[in-house]
């Protein structure tokens, strides 16, 4: 072998090693493989510092309370079963000027199915002394939890849930909410739930509602539909899981939702004045209006049903940061990028 050869020989082998890092240098990783979760509930929800109340949904009938599990604030499932008083719901009409009234959709009919497949692809472990994770999907349930401040947040609080819709675009149009802890005169508290869009049939967006101290029910701060709502896409039968998400930091005085981990909207400057009174449902609106049966005419609760499944609703003392909120959602999704 001449010398000028063994000379080229590594000047070429130089060159192919050079195409190849500068081709792996600008690999494409998308569709890589990535981490598995398994342990959302144990691993991520209680392992949040600022953890201060945690409803899994988890049971297998409405004779079980709604284990809490962080301070033992267990909830009741109020059904047909439970209190066949109050059903079935009738249709309310809440006045919405200037636009049409918007309906306390007909939904209410007082069932559940408890135990089914979770809709937290992440959260499949089951904990010690526990069911294994699961979800209740429900039709005019709901859960009621006795008012504890343990679990009320004083100044800066995150509220998060994990829900898929079961209603379609035939149903009636009216409100459905996620979680309601609220009281009137004054107004305070917070909600979470799926706002019916005016004038838009089967149209509906995500919102979340905080109360200000008014003095009436006028004095609740709405979130602006432009602002921090979202359009609910493919709200039909089956749908997606969702994960949702709403926070206010105190020191910003800045209210703001999340969904599936992407901020949505917010609001600044926004007022909170936490519940002081009322129990917190799951499910349905209204626990400050007096239940039904009422006498004719007059407004009683529950109100407003959600129709679909629930799952890992957590209540937490802080404003999760963005970042925080995205892995939060990643995790229950199944995976740790």
């Amino acid at each position: 072998m001449s010398a000028s050869l063994i000379i080229l020989i590594p000047v070429v082998l130089l060159g192919i090693v050079g195409m190849l890092c500068f081709v792996g240098c600008f690999l494409d990783v998308t569709g890589l493989p990535r981490t598995p979760v398994t342990e959302y509930t144990g691993k991520t929800v209680l392992l949040t510092p600022s953890i201060i109340a945690y409803w899994p949904l988890f049971e297998g009938a409405d004779t079980e309370p709604a284990a809490e599990l962080i301070s033992g604030n267990d909830g009741n499932y109020i059904d047909s079963t439970t209190a066949p008083s109050l059903y079935p719901w009738p249709a309310y009409s809440v006045g919405n000027p200037p636009g049409p009234d918007i309906l306390s959709a007909d939904a209410g009919m007082g069932m559940v199915a408890f135990a089914q497949p979770g809709i937290v692809a992440g959260d499949v472990v089951q904990l010690p002394n526990r069911p294994a994770p699961a979800c209740v999907m429900v039709n005019g349930c709901y859960v009621e939890v006795p008012f504890n401040d343990k679990f009320i947040p004083l100044t800066s609080f995150t509220l998060e849930a994990w829900v898929r819709v079961d209603w379609d675009a035939n149903a009636t149009h009216g409100n459905r909410f996620v979680v309601d802890s609220r009281d009137i005169s004054p107004g305070t508290g917070f909600a979470l739930f799926a706002k019916a869009e005016d004038n838009q049939p089967g149209v509906y967006r995500w919102a979340g509602m905080i109360g200000n101290g008014g003095t009436s029910a006028a004095g609740f701060t709405v979130i602006p539909s432009d602002e921090l709502t979202i359009t609910l896409s493919g709200a039909g039968t089956p749908a997606e899981p969702v994960y949702l998400a709403l926070t206010f930091e105190a020191l910003t005085q800045t209210l703001t939702l999340f969904v599936n981990g992407v901020q949505q909207g917010k609001v600044a400057p926004a007022v909170y004045v936490p519940n002081s009174t009322q129990p917190l449902w799951v499910g349905a609106a209204a626990p400050y209006v007096p239940r039904r049966p009422q006498p004719a005419g007059e407004l009683a609760s529950p109100l407003f049903p959600f129709v679909g499944a629930m799952q890992d609703i957590a209540i937490y003392s802080a404003a999760i940061e963005a970042g925080d909120i995205l892995t939060h959602f990643h995790h229950g999704s199944g995976f740790d990028p």
